[in-house]
């Protein structure tokens, strides 16, 4: 069975019990993150009442979340399209892998 955590947290000035699979302190960063953009909201809006306060909220982070998944895919199709790019590149070995050249140079003397 899958241990919950219990956190009590504030949002938009009321006081939530918050009971998830995640730690604690993660349920806290997710509550202070929504309660920042709900001051955002309010912000802009202040004459909101709270179901038009939250469901506004809910629909810009519904609206960042469709945005960073579409970066997330871009982002993904970019690393396939280097590592196909990465096979195709000819990698020429070092000097450290192949033996030391040798150099033959004829040595002529200039004297008369």
């Amino acid at each position: 069975m899958v241990q919950k955590s219990k956190a009590i947290v504030r949002i938009a000035g009321r006081e939530y019990t918050i009971r998830a699979s995640e730690s604690e302190e993660y349920i806290h960063r997710v509550a202070i993150y929504v309660n920042r953009k709900m001051e955002e909201v309010i912000k802009a809006q202040p004459s909101l009442s709270m179901a038009m306060l939250g469901t506004l909220t809910a629909i810009n982070l519904g609206d960042e979340v469709l945005k960073l998944q579409e970066e997330l895919e871009t982002l993904k199709l970019r690393v396939e399209e280097l590592e196909e790019a990465s096979k195709k590149t000819v990698i020429l070995p070092s000097a450290s892998d192949s033996s030391p050249a040798i150099y033959d140079v004829s040595r002529k003397s200039n004297r008369k």
